[in-house]
């Protein structure tokens, strides 16, 4: 699978075009950001793609109906374009959501679209804890979205895609998924619409703490430790990944994008 890239730098960001209330948002509490300009912006929603070497990133809805979709290559680490589109309304039917993508309001339908399912086809419902899109159509080529039931973080740096999910209280899993390892991934399909890849590392029993500014989750494996930090809601978005060996920080990675979906 090809997808197409549309480079133009600096990346900046657009805005998309649909009313909120269409969009099925499984929680009040999920929020999604991507760096651009050196600072979080919000954003709708991120498909990783466990079909593609590519994440896609779409833009926050404005009056105007446009979307800016960006574009980051797993193949080519630091690469992005974007390109801005039309989002048709929603057409629900079957548990599923469909909205039409044109790169011009006059223009016939492509084929391309943004696709999620209805969170409250999910048993338990309440275990979609961010937006429930699980593919995009770009340019004719269908990205499979990574999308997790119980999902506290997902995100992504320059090098790898992170994922924590909590799938009872306290009960924590952390995954990564290298870019590098990203063109011989497995997909694979836990249940019905739950769709991943096979992780590069994957670590049980992890724990969180909260501070006021900060989620905290931590995790250890053959004496390293894993942290991931993601600011709380109503303080500046942020998040990062660090590892450590023997209490020495070997690495920080700031997570480019992700979606955050808070519990008490």
């Amino acid at each position: 699978m090809n997808v197409r890239l549309w480079l133009l730098f600096p990346l900046a960001l657009a805005t998309v075009t649909v009313s909120l209330a269409q969009v099925p948002d499984p929680s009040a509490t999920s929020r999604s950001y991507l760096e651009a300009d050196g600072s979080l912006q919000p954003v709708w929603f991120i498909c990783d793609a466990v079909n593609a070497p590519t994440v896609a990133v779409v833009g926050q809805p404005d009056g105007a109906r446009r979307t800016r979709i960006t574009v980051y290559s797993k193949s080519r680490p630091g690469t992005h374009g974007y390109n801005t589109y039309t989002v048709g309304p929603a057409d629900p039917g079957a548990g599923q959501v469909y909205y039409s993508l044109r790169l011009r309001a006059e223009d016939a339908s492509s084929g391309d679209y943004l696709h999620a399912f209805n969170p409250g086809m999910f048993d338990p419902p309440g275990a979609a804890l961010t937006p429930t899109f699980t593919s995009v159509r770009l340019g004719g080529d269908t990205l499979a979205c990574r999308w997790v039931a119980n999902t506290r973080l997902m995100g992504f740096t320059t090098r790898r895609s992170v994922l924590v999910t909590e799938t009872a209280p306290g009960v924590l899993t952390y995954e990564t998924f290298d870019f590098g390892d990203a063109a011989t991934a497995k997909q694979l399909q836990p249940d019905g619409v739950q769709q991943t890849s096979t992780p590069s590392l994957r670590i049980e029993g992890g724990t969180r703490r909260i501070t006021p500014a900060l989620e905290i989750f931590t995790f250890s494996n053959a004496g390293y430790t894993y942290q991931v930090q993601v600011a709380r809601q109503g303080q500046p978005a942020q998040a990062s990944l660090t590892v450590s060996y023997g209490g020495r920080a070997l690495q920080t990675e700031r997570l480019t994008g992700y979606t955050y979906a808070e519990r008490p």
